[in-house]
């Protein structure tokens, strides 16, 4: 009996023990657990660490970029035209009426032809017109009616108005003296003189604008005179 009390107690002893050591054991793995979780913690967040991607820093805007302005106009200015012959010069077609009251036609008619050249003395600076606002013609023709017959030689000038003068209107002033070299009785004549005030307008010749003009005439031969308001067409024309 003894000996199976004291088995009982050895065993319990034992149970004991053993219960000891395996909660102990426990605790330590447990614990083991628990430092190798950390230690893995810490790993993963190193390893994250050193895995996340280091940002770049963002790069500013590019300076906006000017706007290239557009190329310049290039004005070709026309060449002058070379005329109807390759001569370049400046002439004059006028065909004229001059009222008289004689005749069968009331008065007498006439063409005219004249040469005209620039401003080489300037007048149109001294008198505050640009610098081709004056134009000088010399010329000749032949004038019929009312009893005359006379051919004249002519020397003139043409002003051209600034068109702010005529409300915008392209006008000019033109006039001259004139001699008849041939009349009447196949003698020379008198001094005899015009003056205009014409309009420009483009009649789509292809031979630039063509004046329209109202004035005064004297054509004086040796024996018949024809005077009174007078009306004239005049076409430029480069030779």
């Amino acid at each position: 009996m003894k000996r199976l009390v004291g088995l009982f107690v050895l065993l319990a002893f034992f149970v004991g023990v053993a219960g000891v050591y395996s909660s102990d054991a426990a605790a330590v793995a447990k614990k083991k657990v628990v430092a190798k979780k950390k230690v893995v913690k810490k790993v993963v967040k190193k390893a994250v660490k050193k895995a996340a991607p280091i940002a770049a820093p963002i790069a500013p805007p590019p300076p906006p970029v000017a706007p290239v302005p557009p190329p310049a106009k290039v004005v070709v200015k026309p060449a002058a035209s070379a005329g109807l012959f390759g001569m370049g010069l400046n002439t004059s077609l006028s065909g004229l009426y001059i009222s008289t009251g004689r005749g069968s036609l009331s008065g007498s008619i006439g063409g005219m032809g004249n040469l005209v050249l620039d401003d080489f003395i300037g007048l149109g600076p001294m008198v505050g017109l640009s610098a081709n606002a004056v134009k000088f013609k010399v010329g000749t023709g032949y004038v019929l009616g009312g009893g005359l017959k006379a051919v004249p030689v002519y020397g003139g000038g043409i002003i051209s108005l600034p068109a702010e003068w005529m409300g915008g209107l392209d006008s000019y002033l033109t006039g001259g003296l004139n001699y008849v070299v041939y009349g009447n009785d196949k003698t020379g004549g008198k001094l005899g003189g015009d003056v205009y005030f014409g309009i420009n307008a483009d009649l789509g010749l292809g031979l630039g604008k063509t004046g329209f003009e109202i004035g005064y005439n004297v054509v004086r031969s040796n024996t018949i005179t024809s005077k009174g308001i007078s009306l004239s067409v005049c076409q430029p024309i480069v030779l």
